[in-house]
C-alpha cells in the first residue's frame, strides 16, 4: 500500500508510562516494540510482522505477512493511529489480494452516522464503518478528530 499519512498527534500514546532515556522521556526506540505489543494485544496476527519506527520521519515500518487485505488494512490502522506516528510505510505482503479501501480522517465533531451518509449517502451504515474499523473503535461511536478511517467500498 506504500506510504500512508497520520496525524501525529492523535491516537493511543504506546509510550505513556514506558522506560525513559536520560531526558526522562520514553525513547523513541520504544515505540517500534510497543505497536508490535499493540497490534498482537488486540489480536491481529500477521507472519512475520515487525514494526521500525524512523523517528527523524516519525515514521513506522511495517513487515509481515497478512493472510487478507482486510487484515493488512486493519494492521495499518492500528499502527498508524498511535501518538508520534506521522506516516506508516507499508511495506507488507498479502496472501489473498483484494480490492483496496479508502481512507479518511476525522474532522472535530463528526460521527460514524455522519460519515457514512457523507459517503454512501446512509447513515445507517455507521454500523458497517464500525465493523471496518475495529478494533480501533471497538463498540463505541466516537471518534477522535485527527484519526484515519478505513472507508470500505
Amino acid at each position: 500500500m506504500g506510504l500512508i499519512s497520520f496525524d501525529r498527534d492523535a491516537g493511543i500514546d504506546l509510550l505513556a508510562g514506558a522506560d525513559s532515556g536520560p531526558t526522562g522521556q520514553a525513547t523513541p526506540a520504544a515505540l517500534g516494540p510497543a505497536v508490535e505489543a499493540h497490534v498482537a494485544r488486540l489480536g491481529l496476527r500477521a507472519h512475520g510482522f515487525e514494526a521500525a519506527y524512523d523517528p527523524a520521519r516519525a515514521t513506522l515500518r511495517l513487515h509481515g505477512l497478512a493472510d487478507s487485505q482486510d487484515l493488512r488494512e486493519r494492521i495499518v490502522l492500528c499502527c498508524g493511529n498511535v501518538r508520534g506516528v506521522a506516516a506508516v510505510d507499508d511495506r507488507m505482503t498479502v496472501l489473498m489480494p483484494s480490492e483496496v479501501s479508502r481512507w479518511r480522517f476525522v474532522q472535530p465533531g463528526e460521527t460514524l452516522a455522519r460519515i457514512a451518509h457523507d459517503i454512501y449517502r446512509d447513515a445507517a451504515r455507521a454500523a458497517h464503518l464500525r465493523a471496518a474499523n475495529w478494533p480501533l473503535l471497538g463498540d463505541t461511536d466516537e471518534l477522535q478528530p485527527g484519526w484515519l478511517l478505513r472507508i470500505p467500498a
